[in-house]
């Protein structure tokens, strides 16, 4: 089946400008101004766009763009240093940062796009067959780092990126290339650097925090070889099975019920049974030694992570309620904080003086930060909510809001659970609703090493009909199991004592508790 990529228009105007000797074009990478990145990544981004549209020999045309990736590794990582933030929507910078670095990716794919169709044009050429499968792994890995960026900015893949990583693995397995690799290289196969895009889709990274995605990366990376590629038909148990569309543009998909009988696309399925079994085991290991560790926090977030991820390469979630489409105006405040104001009508907590650290008191305020949000759609469970021109750097993956309609007065307590910035004005958010009806407190272990002051936080109540416990909802870093915290609310003291952690997320503690 021959290979057919979309490739640049070629533009025989561009060729006076474009340097063509490997030499001359490292001197003249070596000499752009990396203290600036934004005006480095825009001179080499307009050089390598030439360079993609005029005709060149295909040997020389890959020592060009190696010297470019070369350039390109450390420049991506100052880039990443201006849009890396802890929220959204991104300043102009920041977007200006990501786009820029988004557009060098795209650049440098097409590049090595253009040296391999040259390459699969001259099919007599010898050492084509050492050299097809490196050029597709180098597409496939800036795919790679473009689907890292995007999931890192929470901004969408750009269209057809899917479906050409699916031709090239496909045109791989068929010519049999898919696990060679150059032998003077250390990069990994193209069916290993196929997978890390695969797995890092199936993870729903929109649902991560950015220092979250970094452990997601490692988890990828670590276990990736454990997953295998299997016929359609031979499909097994429903979990740990996806169906990857090579003749689509798409991410992969759970196979879960549906049956893949008479199943007529051009497909294969990705098993991860095994490599969840290995994810197990490590996750038993860390659990056992978690008491021990010095730095217990980080333990349990690399537990909570692995977990996560598990899970989502299992069996993918699945929406419970469907959801019904609308257009209604809500109010939203962000953060544990400012959710605890909001339950308590914006006034100030019941707390005793002498027992509170000055940071922690929650004074009366004459207005709550909210922020006016449409709603897309909405179920019993949650809502899709859009911001336009909302406050920068605000909103996070993993944190918790409260929510309610325009004109009312009771709020609701919400996690977020996903993030779409779909340009630089519109910004959509997934919230799960946790309960309608928190109790806003202040808490404090009874016993701790740092005589801390009184934090506030939320009381979810029992729910018997879903036979739910109350749950504490507290900052990240607050759960110890066994625990005994005061906690102070609006009829006094009580003492309660932690029990299951229910969920950690970058804004919060989620666990039971009993008084």
């Amino acid at each position: 089946m021959p290979l057919l990529l979309k490739l640049p228009v070629c533009e025989p105007s561009l060729a006076a400008s474009v340097e063509t000797n490997p030499k001359r074009l490292k001197e003249w990478l070596a000499a752009l101004p990396m203290a600036n990145p934004l005006l480095a990544g825009r001179q080499m981004c307009d050089a390598l766009a030439a360079c993609n549209r005029v005709k060149i020999n295909a040997d020389e045309r890959t020592k060009l763009l190696d010297e470019y990736c070369a350039t390109l590794e450390p420049l991506s990582v100052e880039l990443a240093v201006v849009y890396r933030v802890p929220g959204l929507p991104l300043k102009e910078q920041a977007q200006a940062a990501a786009l820029l670095a988004r557009r060098l990716c795209m650049e440098l794919a097409d590049g090595y796009k253009i040296a391999l169709v040259d390459r699969l044009d001259k099919r007599l050429s010898f050492g084509n067959n050492k050299i097809v499968p490196v050029l597709i792994q180098k597409i496939l890995a800036q795919y790679y780092g473009l689907s890292q960026l995007c999931y890192r900015v929470y901004s969408p893949m750009p269209e057809g990126v899917w479906l050409e990583a699916h031709k090239l693995f496909r045109y791989a397995v068929e010519a049999h290339l898919i696990d060679q690799v150059a032998s003077d290289t250390n990069s990994p196969s193209v069916a290993r650097t196929y997978k890390y895009i695969l797995l890092l889709a199936l993870a729903e990274p929109q649902r991560f925090a950015g220092i979250e995605l970094d452990k997601v990366l490692e988890i990828v990376e670590s276990y990736a070889s454990y997953a295998h590629f299997q016929p359609v038909s031979q499909l097994g148990s429903s979990a740990g099975f996806f169906l990857v569309s090579l003749d689509e543009d798409k991410p992969p998909q759970y196979v879960g019920a549906r049956s893949m009988e008479g199943y007529l696309g051009g497909g294969v399925l990705l098993d991860t049974s095994e490599l969840v079994r290995q994810l197990h085991k490590s996750l038993a290991a860390l659990e056992a030694k978690a008491s021990l560790a010095k730095d217990r926090a980080k333990v349990l977030m690399w537990i909570e992570i692995l977990r996560r991820v598990s899970r989502q390469w299992t069996i993918a979630a699945k929406r419970t309620f469907q959801r019904i489409a609308s257009h209604t105006s809500v109010d939203v405040c962000l953060g544990l904080r400012a959710a605890v104001l909001c339950v308590n009508d914006g006034r100030s907590l019941l707390q005793p003086e002498n027992l509170l650290d000055e940071d922690a008191v929650l004074g009366a305020i004459e207005e709550l930060p909210i922020t006016h949000w449409t709603v897309l759609n909405e179920s019993p469970g949650g809502y899709a909510v859009v911001a336009e021109n909302s406050q920068v750097e605000r909103v996070r993956a993993g944190e918790i809001v409260a929510l309610r309609a325009q004109g009312h007065e009771s709020w609701m307590i919400a996690s977020v659970r996903w993030l779409q910035q779909m340009d630089q004005q519109h910004l959509e958010i997934g919230l799960q609703i946790m309960t309608v009806r928190a109790s806003a407190v202040l808490f404090r272990p009874t016993i701790s090493v740092k005589d801390g002051g009184y934090q506030p936080a939320l009381l979810l109540p029992e729910i018997p009909a879903l036979k739910q416990a109350p749950m504490l909802a507290a900052p990240k870093g607050s759960y110890t199991h066994l625990r005994e915290l005061s906690v102070l609310t609006a009829d006094g003291e009580m003492l309660i004592r932690a029990g299951k952690l229910v969920e950690q997320q970058m804004g919060y503690d989620l666990f039971e508790y009993t008084i």
